[in-house]
């Protein structure tokens, strides 16, 4: 009877460490590169015409918005406002308030130099470029 008794505690011992589960540690995947939309609301108020080319911005920031998510899955898309400071990959620094013109849009990655797209841009003019900087094809360039 001692016997079956030792011996069945070494059996379930063993089961449970030869059964025993670790943890997967979750790493975070850095995004290889990044979108920076921005805009100068207060400035662009005070500009003749500048209510209107707010209004189209945030029109095509949604449609944008989406072609970056599908077509570039590891690129981050941040919006960029008034007050705020960002630190681009590339070790820069972006102010809202010392760029000039007030709207527009900047892709950055780590070791290259970052774009800037200035004023209103479509979604195909944004798929292009963002093509051409990340290297990439995207269907929604038919240029």
């Amino acid at each position: 009877m001692k016997k079956l008794l030792i011996s069945t505690t070494v059996i379930g011992l063993s089961l449970g460490i030869a059964f025993g589960q670790q943890r997967a540690t979750r790493v975070a995947v850095k995004p290889k590169g990044l979108v920076v939309a921005f805009f100068d609301e207060p400035r662009l108020r005070s500009e003749p015409g500048g209510q209107a080319a707010l209004e189209n911005y945030s029109f095509f920031l949604k449609q944008i918005q989406e072609i970056a998510k599908r077509d570039f899955p590891d690129v981050e898309v941040r919006i960029l406002r008034r007050g705020d400071l960002i630190r681009l990959p590339d070790g820069t620094g972006l102010n809202v308030q010392n760029m000039q013109p007030a709207l527009g849009y900047v892709f950055s990655m780590r070791g290259k130099k970052h774009r800037v797209l200035t004023g209103v841009q479509s979604e195909v003019d944004f798929a292009c470029a963002a093509s051409a900087f990340f290297r990439r094809t995207s269907p929604a360039c038919t240029k």
